[in-house]
Protein backbone atom coordinates (compact mmCIF):
# COMPACT_ATOMS: atom_id res chain seq x y z
CA UNK A 1 0.00 0.00 0.00
CA UNK A 2 1.40 3.38 -1.04
CA UNK A 3 1.60 6.35 1.29
CA UNK A 4 1.02 8.84 -1.53
CA UNK A 5 -0.77 8.55 -4.88
CA UNK A 6 0.20 11.16 -7.49
CA UNK A 7 -2.36 12.16 -10.12
CA UNK A 8 -1.23 14.12 -13.15
CA UNK A 9 -1.74 14.58 -16.90
CA UNK A 10 0.48 12.63 -19.26
CA UNK A 11 1.94 15.84 -20.68
CA UNK A 12 3.22 16.70 -17.18
CA UNK A 13 5.20 13.50 -16.60
CA UNK A 14 8.58 15.31 -16.09
CA UNK A 15 6.94 17.58 -13.51
CA UNK A 16 5.36 14.60 -11.73
CA UNK A 17 8.69 12.77 -11.79
CA UNK A 18 10.38 15.58 -9.85
CA UNK A 19 7.61 15.63 -7.27
CA UNK A 20 7.77 11.85 -6.84
CA UNK A 21 11.55 12.02 -6.38
CA UNK A 22 11.12 14.61 -3.62
CA UNK A 23 8.48 12.51 -1.84
CA UNK A 24 10.51 9.31 -2.07
CA UNK A 25 13.55 11.16 -0.72
CA UNK A 26 11.48 11.78 2.43
CA UNK A 27 11.02 8.02 2.82
CA UNK A 28 7.41 7.79 1.65
CA UNK A 29 6.19 5.07 -0.70
CA UNK A 30 4.71 6.73 -3.80
CA UNK A 31 2.49 5.21 -6.49
CA UNK A 32 2.00 6.75 -9.92
CA UNK A 33 1.03 5.10 -13.19
CA UNK A 34 4.60 4.25 -14.19
CA UNK A 35 4.19 1.41 -11.67
CA UNK A 36 1.82 -0.36 -14.08
CA UNK A 37 3.19 -3.40 -15.88
CA UNK A 38 2.24 -4.87 -19.24
CA UNK A 39 -1.00 -6.81 -18.92
CA UNK A 40 -2.35 -4.88 -15.92
CA UNK A 41 -5.97 -3.77 -16.08
CA UNK A 42 -5.31 -0.03 -16.38
CA UNK A 43 -8.51 1.32 -14.82
CA UNK A 44 -8.91 -1.28 -12.08
CA UNK A 45 -5.27 -0.99 -11.01
CA UNK A 46 -5.43 2.80 -10.78
CA UNK A 47 -8.71 2.74 -8.86
CA UNK A 48 -7.29 0.12 -6.50
CA UNK A 49 -4.17 2.14 -5.72
CA UNK A 50 -6.19 5.34 -5.43
CA UNK A 51 -8.35 3.69 -2.77
CA UNK A 52 -5.43 2.24 -0.85
CA UNK A 53 -3.26 5.38 -0.72
CA UNK A 54 -3.37 7.41 2.47
CA UNK A 55 -2.80 10.72 0.65
CA UNK A 56 -3.46 11.80 -2.94
CA UNK A 57 -1.56 14.68 -4.55
CA UNK A 58 -3.19 16.12 -7.66
CA UNK A 59 -1.03 18.33 -9.87
CA UNK A 60 -3.10 21.07 -11.53
CA UNK A 61 -1.55 22.35 -14.75
CA UNK A 62 -2.88 23.72 -18.03
CA UNK A 63 -3.14 20.13 -19.26
CA UNK A 64 -4.54 18.43 -16.15
CA UNK A 65 -7.41 20.88 -15.61
CA UNK A 66 -8.77 19.61 -18.95
CA UNK A 67 -8.23 15.93 -18.12
CA UNK A 68 -11.33 13.93 -17.19
CA UNK A 69 -9.09 11.30 -15.57
CA UNK A 70 -7.35 13.77 -13.27
CA UNK A 71 -10.61 15.44 -12.27
CA UNK A 72 -12.17 12.03 -11.57
CA UNK A 73 -9.24 10.96 -9.40
CA UNK A 74 -9.31 14.31 -7.58
CA UNK A 75 -13.05 13.88 -6.94
CA UNK A 76 -12.58 10.43 -5.44
CA UNK A 77 -9.70 11.64 -3.27
CA UNK A 78 -11.74 14.61 -2.05
CA UNK A 79 -14.66 12.31 -1.20
CA UNK A 80 -12.26 10.21 0.90
CA UNK A 81 -10.86 13.36 2.54
CA UNK A 82 -7.26 12.72 1.50
CA UNK A 83 -6.75 15.18 -1.36
CA UNK A 84 -3.67 17.44 -1.41
CA UNK A 85 -3.95 19.73 -4.47
CA UNK A 86 -0.91 21.53 -5.91
CA UNK A 87 -0.66 23.80 -8.96
CA UNK A 88 1.67 25.67 -11.23
CA UNK A 89 2.43 29.13 -9.96
CA UNK A 90 0.87 31.00 -12.90
CA UNK A 91 -2.53 29.36 -12.36
CA UNK A 92 -5.13 31.24 -10.33
CA UNK A 93 -7.91 29.66 -8.30
CA UNK A 94 -10.42 30.68 -10.96
CA UNK A 95 -8.47 28.58 -13.45
CA UNK A 96 -8.99 25.38 -11.45
CA UNK A 97 -12.04 23.19 -12.22
CA UNK A 98 -14.85 23.40 -9.67
CA UNK A 99 -15.29 22.36 -6.92
CA UNK A 100 -11.50 22.30 -6.48
CA UNK A 101 -11.26 26.07 -7.03
CA UNK A 102 -12.37 26.65 -3.43
CA UNK A 103 -9.74 24.37 -1.85
CA UNK A 104 -6.45 25.67 -0.51
CA UNK A 105 -3.84 24.72 -3.12
CA UNK A 106 -0.07 25.00 -2.75
CA UNK A 107 2.29 25.93 -5.57
CA UNK A 108 4.20 22.91 -6.79
CA UNK A 109 7.52 24.69 -6.32
CA UNK A 110 6.95 25.09 -2.55
CA UNK A 111 8.37 21.75 -1.42
CA UNK A 112 8.28 22.60 2.30
CA UNK A 113 4.53 23.30 2.32
CA UNK A 114 3.80 20.17 0.26
CA UNK A 115 5.90 18.13 2.67
CA UNK A 116 4.02 19.58 5.64
CA UNK A 117 0.64 18.85 4.00
CA UNK A 118 1.61 15.22 3.40
CA UNK A 119 2.82 14.81 6.99
CA UNK A 120 -0.47 16.24 8.28
CA UNK A 121 -2.52 13.98 6.03
CA UNK A 122 -0.58 10.83 6.96
CA UNK A 123 -0.99 11.67 10.64
CA UNK A 124 -4.79 11.45 10.36
CA UNK A 125 -6.27 8.19 11.69
CA UNK A 126 -7.87 5.97 9.10
CA UNK A 127 -11.67 6.23 9.16
CA UNK A 128 -13.46 2.95 8.56
CA UNK A 129 -16.97 3.15 7.11
CA UNK A 130 -19.76 2.09 9.44
CA UNK A 131 -21.58 -1.21 9.02
CA UNK A 132 -24.76 0.66 8.05
CA UNK A 133 -22.92 2.54 5.30
CA UNK A 134 -21.41 -0.65 3.90
CA UNK A 135 -24.78 -2.45 4.01
CA UNK A 136 -26.62 0.40 2.27
CA UNK A 137 -23.92 0.79 -0.35
CA UNK A 138 -23.84 -2.92 -1.12
CA UNK A 139 -27.63 -3.29 -1.19
CA UNK A 140 -28.17 -1.00 -4.16
CA UNK A 141 -25.72 -3.04 -6.22
CA UNK A 142 -27.10 -6.42 -5.15
CA UNK A 143 -30.69 -5.34 -5.87
CA UNK A 144 -30.00 -5.36 -9.61
CA UNK A 145 -28.29 -8.75 -9.28
CA UNK A 146 -31.22 -10.41 -7.52
CA UNK A 147 -33.70 -8.83 -9.90
CA UNK A 148 -31.75 -10.43 -12.73
CA UNK A 149 -31.60 -13.81 -10.96
CA UNK A 150 -35.35 -13.93 -10.24
CA UNK A 151 -36.32 -12.67 -13.69
CA UNK A 152 -33.86 -15.00 -15.42
CA UNK A 153 -35.11 -18.03 -13.47
CA UNK A 154 -38.75 -17.23 -14.32
CA UNK A 155 -37.88 -16.78 -18.00
CA UNK A 156 -36.00 -20.08 -18.21
CA UNK A 157 -38.76 -21.87 -16.28
CA UNK A 158 -41.33 -20.49 -18.72
CA UNK A 159 -39.31 -21.91 -21.61
CA UNK A 160 -39.11 -25.38 -20.02
CA UNK A 161 -42.82 -25.43 -19.18
CA UNK A 162 -43.64 -26.14 -22.84
CA UNK A 163 -42.22 -29.66 -22.42
CA UNK A 164 -43.50 -30.34 -18.89
CA UNK A 165 -46.77 -31.30 -17.32
CA UNK A 166 -47.35 -28.29 -15.09
CA UNK A 167 -49.54 -27.60 -12.09
CA UNK A 168 -52.43 -25.15 -12.35
CA UNK A 169 -50.62 -22.36 -10.52
CA UNK A 170 -47.60 -22.87 -12.76
CA UNK A 171 -49.76 -22.64 -15.87
CA UNK A 172 -51.17 -19.33 -14.63
CA UNK A 173 -47.70 -18.02 -13.73
CA UNK A 174 -46.23 -19.00 -17.10
CA UNK A 175 -49.12 -17.51 -19.07
CA UNK A 176 -48.92 -14.25 -17.13
CA UNK A 177 -45.13 -14.03 -17.50
CA UNK A 178 -45.35 -14.61 -21.27
CA UNK A 179 -48.06 -11.98 -21.57
CA UNK A 180 -46.16 -9.37 -19.52
CA UNK A 181 -42.83 -9.86 -21.24
CA UNK A 182 -44.33 -9.90 -24.73
CA UNK A 183 -46.36 -6.75 -23.99
CA UNK A 184 -43.21 -5.00 -22.76
CA UNK A 185 -41.14 -5.89 -25.81
CA UNK A 186 -43.99 -5.01 -28.15
CA UNK A 187 -44.09 -1.58 -26.52
CA UNK A 188 -40.29 -1.22 -26.60
CA UNK A 189 -39.93 -2.18 -30.27
CA UNK A 190 -43.12 -0.39 -31.26
CA UNK A 191 -41.26 2.91 -30.92
CA UNK A 192 -39.12 1.96 -33.91
CA UNK A 193 -41.91 0.30 -35.87
CA UNK A 194 -40.76 -3.32 -35.39
CA UNK A 195 -43.36 -6.04 -34.82
CA UNK A 196 -41.81 -8.59 -32.49
CA UNK A 197 -42.59 -12.30 -32.71
CA UNK A 198 -43.74 -13.86 -29.40
CA UNK A 199 -40.88 -16.39 -29.71
CA UNK A 200 -38.35 -13.58 -29.28
CA UNK A 201 -39.91 -12.20 -26.11
CA UNK A 202 -38.40 -14.86 -23.86
CA UNK A 203 -35.00 -14.63 -25.59
CA UNK A 204 -34.82 -10.86 -25.16
CA UNK A 205 -36.04 -11.11 -21.57
CA UNK A 206 -33.37 -13.69 -20.78
CA UNK A 207 -30.66 -11.54 -22.37
CA UNK A 208 -31.86 -8.53 -20.35
CA UNK A 209 -32.05 -10.35 -17.03
CA UNK A 210 -28.74 -12.09 -17.74
CA UNK A 211 -27.16 -8.68 -18.23
CA UNK A 212 -28.75 -7.26 -15.07
CA UNK A 213 -27.37 -10.23 -13.17
CA UNK A 214 -23.87 -8.79 -13.49
CA UNK A 215 -24.46 -5.07 -14.02
CA UNK A 216 -24.64 -4.42 -10.28
CA UNK A 217 -21.35 -6.17 -9.67
CA UNK A 218 -19.78 -4.45 -12.69
CA UNK A 219 -20.75 -1.00 -11.42
CA UNK A 220 -19.54 -1.91 -7.95
CA UNK A 221 -16.15 -3.09 -9.22
CA UNK A 222 -15.67 0.10 -11.27
CA UNK A 223 -16.67 2.52 -8.52
CA UNK A 224 -15.37 0.81 -5.41
CA UNK A 225 -11.59 0.47 -5.17
CA UNK A 226 -10.23 -2.62 -3.45
CA UNK A 227 -9.05 -1.66 0.03
CA UNK A 228 -7.53 -4.97 1.07
CA UNK A 229 -3.77 -5.30 1.04
CA UNK A 230 -4.15 -8.68 -0.69
CA UNK A 231 -7.02 -8.35 -3.15
CA UNK A 232 -8.85 -11.38 -4.54
CA UNK A 233 -6.96 -12.62 -7.56
CA UNK A 234 -10.31 -13.30 -9.24
CA UNK A 235 -11.38 -9.64 -8.92
CA UNK A 236 -10.28 -8.95 -12.50
CA UNK A 237 -12.51 -9.69 -15.49
CA UNK A 238 -11.98 -12.69 -17.75
CA UNK A 239 -12.21 -10.61 -20.94
CA UNK A 240 -11.74 -7.00 -21.96
CA UNK A 241 -14.15 -5.96 -24.68
CA UNK A 242 -11.69 -3.51 -26.23
CA UNK A 243 -8.78 -5.96 -26.34
CA UNK A 244 -7.30 -7.80 -29.30
CA UNK A 245 -7.56 -11.04 -27.32
CA UNK A 246 -11.36 -10.75 -27.14
CA UNK A 247 -11.84 -9.81 -30.78
CA UNK A 248 -9.48 -12.55 -31.92
CA UNK A 249 -11.52 -15.09 -29.93
CA UNK A 250 -14.80 -13.90 -31.48
CA UNK A 251 -13.21 -13.78 -34.92
CA UNK A 252 -11.93 -17.33 -34.57
CA UNK A 253 -15.41 -18.51 -33.51
CA UNK A 254 -16.98 -16.76 -36.54
CA UNK A 255 -14.40 -18.31 -38.89
CA UNK A 256 -15.00 -21.76 -37.40
CA UNK A 257 -18.73 -21.37 -37.95
CA UNK A 258 -18.26 -20.40 -41.59
CA UNK A 259 -16.09 -23.48 -42.19
CA UNK A 260 -18.45 -25.79 -40.31
CA UNK A 261 -21.47 -24.40 -42.19
CA UNK A 262 -19.80 -25.18 -45.51
CA UNK A 263 -18.86 -28.69 -44.36
CA UNK A 264 -22.38 -29.32 -43.02
CA UNK A 265 -23.91 -28.17 -46.32
CA UNK A 266 -21.79 -30.65 -48.27
CA UNK A 267 -22.63 -33.43 -45.82
CA UNK A 268 -26.36 -32.69 -45.80
CA UNK A 269 -27.16 -35.69 -48.08
CA UNK A 270 -25.62 -37.99 -45.46
CA UNK A 271 -27.31 -36.60 -42.35
CA UNK A 272 -26.82 -39.07 -39.53
CA UNK A 273 -23.35 -40.13 -40.56
CA UNK A 274 -20.56 -40.08 -37.92
CA UNK A 275 -18.81 -37.23 -39.73
CA UNK A 276 -21.98 -35.13 -39.79
CA UNK A 277 -22.52 -35.85 -36.08
CA UNK A 278 -18.95 -34.78 -35.34
CA UNK A 279 -19.41 -31.50 -37.23
CA UNK A 280 -22.63 -30.85 -35.32
CA UNK A 281 -20.99 -31.50 -31.95
CA UNK A 282 -18.06 -29.20 -32.78
CA UNK A 283 -20.48 -26.45 -33.83
CA UNK A 284 -22.41 -26.99 -30.61
CA UNK A 285 -19.54 -27.06 -28.11
CA UNK A 286 -16.60 -25.54 -30.01
CA UNK A 287 -17.32 -21.86 -29.22
CA UNK A 288 -17.61 -22.58 -25.49
CA UNK A 289 -14.25 -24.36 -25.50
CA UNK A 290 -12.61 -21.43 -27.30
CA UNK A 291 -14.12 -18.92 -24.87
CA UNK A 292 -12.68 -20.81 -21.89
CA UNK A 293 -9.27 -21.17 -23.56
CA UNK A 294 -9.05 -17.42 -24.23
CA UNK A 295 -10.48 -16.35 -20.85
CA UNK A 296 -8.54 -15.50 -17.72
CA UNK A 297 -9.43 -17.36 -14.51
CA UNK A 298 -10.34 -20.45 -16.51
CA UNK A 299 -12.05 -22.32 -13.65
CA UNK A 300 -14.66 -19.63 -12.99
CA UNK A 301 -14.94 -18.87 -16.71
CA UNK A 302 -15.60 -22.56 -17.40
CA UNK A 303 -18.31 -22.72 -14.72
CA UNK A 304 -19.95 -19.61 -16.18
CA UNK A 305 -19.76 -20.82 -19.78
CA UNK A 306 -21.17 -24.28 -18.91
CA UNK A 307 -24.11 -22.80 -17.02
CA UNK A 308 -24.84 -20.29 -19.79
CA UNK A 309 -24.70 -23.16 -22.31
CA UNK A 310 -27.26 -25.12 -20.27
CA UNK A 311 -29.45 -22.02 -20.05
CA UNK A 312 -29.19 -21.47 -23.82
CA UNK A 313 -30.24 -25.08 -24.47
CA UNK A 314 -33.14 -24.65 -22.07
CA UNK A 315 -34.28 -21.44 -23.69
CA UNK A 316 -33.62 -22.05 -27.39
CA UNK A 317 -33.20 -25.77 -28.15
CA UNK A 318 -35.69 -27.42 -25.76
CA UNK A 319 -38.78 -25.43 -26.88
CA UNK A 320 -37.76 -25.87 -30.55
CA UNK A 321 -37.58 -29.67 -30.40
CA UNK A 322 -35.04 -32.13 -31.71
CA UNK A 323 -36.81 -32.57 -35.05
CA UNK A 324 -36.56 -28.91 -35.98
CA UNK A 325 -34.35 -27.84 -38.85
CA UNK A 326 -33.26 -24.82 -36.76
CA UNK A 327 -34.18 -21.80 -38.91
CA UNK A 328 -32.16 -18.61 -39.05
CA UNK A 329 -34.07 -17.03 -36.13
CA UNK A 330 -33.24 -19.97 -33.87
CA UNK A 331 -29.59 -19.93 -34.95
CA UNK A 332 -29.41 -16.21 -34.19
CA UNK A 333 -31.00 -16.70 -30.77
CA UNK A 334 -28.51 -19.49 -30.07
CA UNK A 335 -25.56 -17.31 -31.06
CA UNK A 336 -26.71 -14.46 -28.81
CA UNK A 337 -27.43 -16.60 -25.74
CA UNK A 338 -24.65 -19.20 -25.98
CA UNK A 339 -21.76 -17.22 -27.49
CA UNK A 340 -22.16 -13.44 -27.34
CA UNK A 341 -23.72 -13.23 -23.85
CA UNK A 342 -20.94 -15.23 -22.10
CA UNK A 343 -18.23 -13.01 -23.59
CA UNK A 344 -20.06 -9.79 -22.67
CA UNK A 345 -20.83 -10.91 -19.10
CA UNK A 346 -17.25 -12.06 -18.51
CA UNK A 347 -16.06 -8.72 -19.92
CA UNK A 348 -17.97 -6.45 -17.54
CA UNK A 349 -17.79 -8.24 -14.18
CA UNK A 350 -15.22 -10.28 -12.21
CA UNK A 351 -15.14 -13.96 -13.15
CA UNK A 352 -15.74 -15.23 -9.63
CA UNK A 353 -18.77 -12.97 -9.14
CA UNK A 354 -20.23 -14.08 -12.49
CA UNK A 355 -19.95 -17.79 -11.70
CA UNK A 356 -21.52 -17.35 -8.25
CA UNK A 357 -24.49 -15.43 -9.58
CA UNK A 358 -25.10 -17.90 -12.38
CA UNK A 359 -25.08 -20.70 -9.79
CA UNK A 360 -27.79 -18.82 -7.89
CA UNK A 361 -29.77 -18.51 -11.13
CA UNK A 362 -29.45 -22.28 -11.70
CA UNK A 363 -30.61 -22.93 -8.12
CA UNK A 364 -33.62 -20.67 -8.70
CA UNK A 365 -34.57 -22.60 -11.84
CA UNK A 366 -34.21 -25.95 -10.05
CA UNK A 367 -36.38 -24.71 -7.15
CA UNK A 368 -39.14 -23.67 -9.54
CA UNK A 369 -39.01 -27.07 -11.26
CA UNK A 370 -39.09 -28.82 -7.88
CA UNK A 371 -42.07 -26.74 -6.70
CA UNK A 372 -43.93 -27.66 -9.86
CA UNK A 373 -43.31 -31.38 -9.32
CA UNK A 374 -44.28 -31.17 -5.65
CA UNK A 375 -47.47 -29.33 -6.54
CA UNK A 376 -48.54 -32.19 -8.80
CA UNK A 377 -48.21 -34.59 -5.86
CA UNK A 378 -50.47 -32.55 -3.60
CA UNK A 379 -54.07 -33.39 -2.74
CA UNK A 380 -56.98 -31.25 -3.80
CA UNK A 381 -58.51 -30.24 -0.46
CA UNK A 382 -61.40 -28.45 -2.20
CA UNK A 383 -62.74 -31.66 -3.76
CA UNK A 384 -66.00 -32.96 -2.12
CA UNK A 385 -65.52 -35.89 0.22
CA UNK A 386 -67.47 -39.09 -0.49
CA UNK A 387 -70.31 -39.93 1.93
CA UNK A 388 -70.28 -43.20 3.83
Amino acid sequence: MADVFVSYAKADRPLASKLVAMLEAEGWKVWWDTSLTIGDDFRNEIMTELGRARAVIVIWTDASIKSDWVRSEAGRAQADRKLIPVKLEHLNYKDLPPPFDVLHTENIGDADKIRAAVIAQLAKPAVEPSATTLLTKGFKYELLTWFGIVGGALTLFTATSTTLKVADWVRLLVASWKEWTHAFWLWAFGWVGIHLSPDWSLVLSYLSFGSLLTIGQAVKSLNTPINQSNPDKYYDRSFRLASRRTWFCLGLIALAYVILANVATRLSPVVGSPVYALVTDVAFLGPQVLIVLFARHKLHAAISVILLLVFAVTLVIVPTGEESDFPVSVALAWGLTAIVLPVIILSVAPAKAVSRRLIFLAIGLVLLLALNELSKLGLDVTAPKPHD
